[in-house]
């Protein structure tokens, strides 16, 4: 080095960073198109820092699929489709969710943590199975735009269902 000169200070790189820009390019192409270069390029770094806060890739994918969890379980909780009775405005927002955050809602699904619903603790809703199964036959209904893409008419088909479902019990 020449006299007067120095070098700047290493770019620190934290695990939460790592995460966080890992998540919103998961949001943004999918996990699939997820690579360790991509994220490193994404955070203008080596893959170094990548591979100090991860063992590999598999360790990186745990914790966005917990943080993919923790996202879909706000957006539950922020339901407020009050036209609806409380177990449908759960329902109505998980569909609203797997359409509006379809990449981390197929992240959740493919890696067989999708029983997030234990995880919301409503133990004043009784969440019924059959809806949950309803409401998964609509996303995947919707993803391949056999059904029509309205909030309106999602609600009605809900209440429909539920109604069916009430007076079979």
């Amino acid at each position: 080095m020449r006299k007067g000169r120095f070098m700047p200070p290493k770019k620190q790189i934290f695990k939460e960073q790592i995460i966080d820009t890992a998540l919103k390019m998961v949001q943004k192409d999918g996990y699939d198109l997820l690579t360790a270069r991509k994220l490193a390029k994404e955070l203008s770094c080596s893959t170094q820092p990548i591979y100090q806060a991860f063992a590999n890739m598999s360790e990186l994918k745990k914790e966005l699929i917990k943080k993919a969890k923790e996202t879909i379980v706000a957006y539950l909780l922020e339901s407020n489709e009050k036209q609806l009775p409380k177990e449908l405005q759960y329902i109505f927002s998980y569909i609203q969710f797997a359409k509006v955050e379809k990449h981390l809602f197929q992240l959740i699904f493919t890696s067989g943590e999708l029983n997030i619903w234990n995880e919301l603790n409503l133990s004043d809703i009784e969440l019924d199975i059959h809806m949950i199964v309803y409401a998964n036959g609509i996303i995947m209904m919707q993803a391949f735009q056999a059904l029509p893409d309205s909030d309106e008419w999602l609600k009605e088909m809900l209440l429909q269902a539920y109604a069916l479902l009430r007076s079979n019990k």
